[in-house]
């Protein structure tokens, strides 16, 4: 732990005094203890080791968390030099007595009070889960920053969003995208990454931005910066490419039972209409991939709407409900998009469809389906193209 009470009742933090301080410190022989437990706990401090309190006998005490590691406490240690240089009304490691937990940082803005956890070991979903709900229940708003060493990039804006980063998802409400937070001590960099768009189960394209902690302040982390039309597809046309033409020498169960239904339907990957598989925010709380149920959506759906008939999503919620993930998979997003709305939203784009009302959408054209790859890839370079010349953003408000 990086505090202790002395004998006086004071805590003592040890990082922010010097070393010669610490030395006199620890050759007067103070009594310290842990402000949980009341334990008695002893100075570390070295040339390799963060200056900190530990405990002198291993005992049962809420405020111990072994195994941090140097990795852990050096980046709390910023976040709190960071939000008390902006003059921020920051505690290090409170003792939350009616939760009985004790957040790394806890943040008071005006009448807002905001717990930052700083993670960089893997924990269950059930314990982030419960301490979210435990912040939640006495009107604390957690604020979960992962330790950069999770942060996997396959290019600039694509990476690695596996089952366990997508838990620390935050989305605050409809009016700002969903983000990620990553913490960097040894670079001194915050990461976020936003405006996220799940590409697989594991995989996203989103908009990376990283700053040097004292060059940003605390709310610009909560700024939206969006993908424009213009680069969200074109990074979604090499992303249709391989989905069009990759080999698939080997398929998941999944895949194999996609695609005999595919042939159940005189269907194949390269006569699917290219309106399959489009990108969507609201994709991420959903368990199926976006190639399943869009394929199943339109073609059990809107193929068989005739021109000038409705549609109305209302009623076809059960299909989102039957492919989405439980509310328990992201216990970090108070609110998001419809699926099925969004993605009918962009049928309406391209004038495939005509929204009548919020749930009611009218078909306008037929539905076009390709006979060769060469066609296939063609159409999905022009639907594209069309998208990206769209006035609005795929969902602004």
């Amino acid at each position: 732990m990086l505090q202790a009470i002395d004998r006086y009742g004071n805590k003592v933090t040890l990082f922010t005094k010097s070393f010669q301080e610490i030395v006199d410190i620890k050759k007067s022989e103070q009594d310290f203890l842990c402000p949980v437990c009341k334990g008695a706990v002893y100075i570390r401090a070295g040339k390799k080791v963060i200056p900190h309190f530990a405990h002198r006998s291993i005992k049962e005490c809420r405020s111990f968390e072994g195994g941090e590691g140097v990795y852990h406490e050096q980046g709390k240690m910023l976040l709190f030099k960071w939000l008390r240089e902006q003059n921020l009304a920051v505690q290090l490691e409170p003792y939350v007595k009616e939760i009985k937990q004790r957040p790394d940082l806890l943040l008071n803005i005006g009448k807002k009070r905001i717990a930052i956890e700083y993670q960089c070991a893997t924990i269950s979903p059930e314990v982030l889960k419960a301490r979210t709900e435990g912040y939640r229940s006495i009107g604390i708003t957690p604020l979960w920053v992962l330790g950069a060493k999770h942060l996997q990039r396959s290019s600039t804006n694509k990476l690695r969003v596996n089952t366990f980063i997508q838990f620390f998802i935050h989305q605050f409400s409809l009016d700002i995208s969903p983000r990620i937070f990553f913490l960097c001590p040894s670079t001194k960099q915050i990461i976020i990454v936003q405006d996220l768009y799940m590409v697989t189960k594991q995989s996203a394209l989103g908009i990376l931005t990283a700053h040097t902690l004292p060059q940003v302040s605390f709310l610009e982390l909560f700024q939206d910066t969006l993908f424009t039309r213009e680069k969200l597809y074109t990074l979604w046309d090499k992303e249709k490419l391989v989905f069009r033409t990759k080999p698939r020498n080997r398929l998941s169960n999944q895949e194999l039972r996609w695609h005999r239904w595919l042939y159940s339907k005189n269907l194949y990957l390269h006569t699917l209409p290219s309106i399959i598989y489009l990108p969507l925010r609201s994709q991420i709380i959903m368990q199926s991939p976006l190639w399943k149920w869009q394929s199943r959506w339109v073609i059990e759906q809107l193929v068989w709407c005739k021109i000038g008939g409705a549609i109305n999503i209302e009623s076809q919620a059960p299909i989102i409900h039957q492919n989405s993930r439980s509310n328990e998979d992201f216990p970090l997003i108070s609110d998001t998009y419809n699926p099925l709305q969004e993605y009918m939203s962009i049928l309406h784009q391209l004038c495939i469809f005509r929204q009548q009302s919020i749930t009611t959408f009218v078909k306008q054209s037929a539905i076009y389906f390709p006979t060769t790859i060469d066609e296939a890839v063609a159409a999905d370079k022009r639907l594209l193209r069309k998208l990206k010349k769209q006035n609005k953003g795929m969902f602004r408000r």
